[in-house]
């Protein structure tokens, strides 16, 4: 896997985001331990918040989309394509519902350098065909479904090994068409397969001829990573 060291980010006069997304109580809400003047922090839900959260709501059932998808897959859509609902924003930190920020997160997009995308390695494994085993052993998804995805990805050519991501934290650049449109792809290719992310990223940089070092990798377990804590296991979902 491909690593890029680059200067520091000049966060100055970026204007930041950091957003989650919890649809249909999937998950509760966490307060930042830490929340960094000059970031504004979104929750997009369809759930109450407490009076003097941080978190700042903004009402999915306003959305179409609200009406048009499963709650699987809208918080896929808001997950994957940030510059379509926070359009104002230079960078936008995602944060899945069960992670806890525990630190500034400022710093964190500063080591992002001239990396338009961050995410973390994947703890334990580097490979879609062997997270295809677990996700089909936890029944994570249908299994017919991630049966035919992979083996599509096989017959396209797509190698073992290529590498895996943690997606439960996402740093993008607004501006950079090449994160755009990798982003849209990922969420025409998961609407196509709709499984789990982990197993369509991958193949997208691959099938995009996206440069691995353009990704910022954020740390290469999330559980070690002292600014974000996951508080809680995701309630298992039925497939979308």
């Amino acid at each position: 896997m491909l690593e890029k060291l680059s200067p520091r980010l000049d966060t100055a006069n970026l204007r930041m985001a950091v957003y989650t997304c919890i649809v249909g109580h999937y998950d509760s809400l966490i307060e930042p331990r830490i929340a960094e003047p000059g970031i504004d922090y979104y929750v997009f839900t369809d759930i109450d918040i407490p009076a003097g959260s941080v978190w700042k709501k903004i009402d999915i059932t306003q959305f179409d989309e609200y009406h048009e998808f499963s709650p699987t897959q809208l918080n896929r859509r808001i997950k994957m394509l940030p510059f379509c609902y926070l359009p104002d924003y230079d960078y936008s930190v995602y944060v899945d519902g069960n992670i806890e920020i525990e630190g500034a997160v400022t710093p964190v997009v500063a080591e992002m350098g001239d990396c338009p995308f961050g995410t973390h390695y994947h703890r334990t494994r580097d490979c879609i065909y062997v997270e295809k085993v677990r996700v089909n052993y936890l029944r994570k998804a249908d299994k017919e479904t991630v049966d035919k995805q992979t083996a599509a990805y096989r017959e396209a050519g797509f190698p073992r090994h290529y590498g895996l991501y943690e997606n439960s934290i996402l740093i993008r650049s607004h501006r950079d068409e090449s994160v755009r449109h990798l982003m849209e792809a990922w969420w025409e290719e998961y609407m196509r397969y709709p499984t789990r992310d982990q197993l369509t990223l991958p193949y997208l940089i691959w099938k995009t001829g996206y440069d691995r070092s353009r990704i910022h990798i954020i740390g290469k377990n999330i559980d070690r990573n002292p600014n974000f804590k996951r508080t809680h296991s995701h309630k298992t979902a039925k497939p979308s």
